[in-house]
């Protein structure tokens, strides 16, 4: 019987943090990572996917995640009040987040805890929406 261990990466509020992009008040993260975003030029998406690889490999690292056979990945958001949302629309972040862990890409390598991100190695449940009292971002990766 293989012994498996969870982690839970707390990630940065992407939904809370506001900044000044091309001259709008936006969220970089969260509304260029998005099922129903639309960035408009490539570097506002890259600039958002390095950051969540950077903090993702970060947290992984801290957290002392090992190398597996097989990860099972959930992305969980607890926006602390009733507000409704998508949980689909979270799919794309969490994707991300998947690709951090295993490979990366090309020009954003990931820490290579299982060689790809395909069912074989990875098992991605579909992201969960928590209500009150729950308020934060974080990745459980289950390590097998």
């Amino acid at each position: 019987m293989d012994a498996t261990t969870t982690y839970r990466l707390v990630l940065p509020r992407y939904d809370l943090a506001w900044e000044m992009v091309q001259g709008k008040r936006k969220r970089l993260i969260w509304d260029t990572l998005r099922g129903n975003a639309r960035p408009g030029h490539w570097a506002i998406r890259h600039r958002a996917v390095k950051q969540v690889i950077s903090d993702v490999v970060t947290l992984a690292r801290a957290n002392r995640v090992p190398t597996g056979r097989h990860l099972t990945v959930q992305l969980v958001w607890a926006p602390g009040d009733r507000r409704r949302a998508d949980v689909d629309n979270l799919v794309a972040l969490q994707k991300v987040m998947c690709d951090a862990l295993s490979r990366g890409r090309k020009d954003l390598p990931g820490l290579h805890l299982v060689p790809d991100d395909t069912p074989q190695y990875m098992t991605k449940r579909m992201p969960e929406i928590l209500p009150p009292p729950e308020n934060g971002l974080w990745l459980n990766v289950e390590v097998s």
